[in-house]
């Protein structure tokens, strides 16, 4: 099953069982794909650990697609893998960054990605997480 979102800003609070009851049925053969703005990689260092490995410990594969609000400095440091016929950043085994122009297929749907783009709401379109009003900007 393949499920699709969009703008999380870092609130994963739509992934939560009450929110989300169809994950029961769920495997880590499943998919959710964020489109954009997924926000689990902010900081790029250990004050995304603990996001990072809730999203890992939900019941499906978490995929997302480069929005305007990422941090990209941290997204190029994961490693780089194949999935299902493109190239990802691992960020968890089960978290995975859908680089940009790859083609993914998944159950017999194919997918282009080109995440990114500048942004109507940060200078130069480039959020900067270490910017004293990062959070008022988010």
């Amino acid at each position: 099953m393949i499920y699709v979102t969009g703008d999380c800003h870092g609130n994963f609070a739509r992934f939560e069982q009450k929110n989300f009851p169809e994950q029961a049925n769920m495997t880590k053969d499943d998919t959710v794909i964020i489109t954009g703005d997924c926000g689990g990689v902010w900081f790029g260092d250990s004050r995304d650990d603990e996001t990072l490995d809730w999203l890992e410990r939900l019941p499906f594969t978490l995929a997302f697609v480069c929005g305007n609000h990422e941090n990209y400095d941290a997204l190029a440091r994961y490693p780089v893998a194949e999935w299902h016929g493109g190239k990802v950043h691992c960020v968890r085994p089960h978290v995975l960054h859908l680089m940009r122009g790859q083609i993914f297929e998944l159950e017999s749907y194919r997918f282009f990605t080109m995440g990114g783009a500048k942004s109507h709401d940060i200078e130069d379109g480039i959020l900067e997480p270490d910017a004293p009003d990062f959070e008022r900007r988010l």
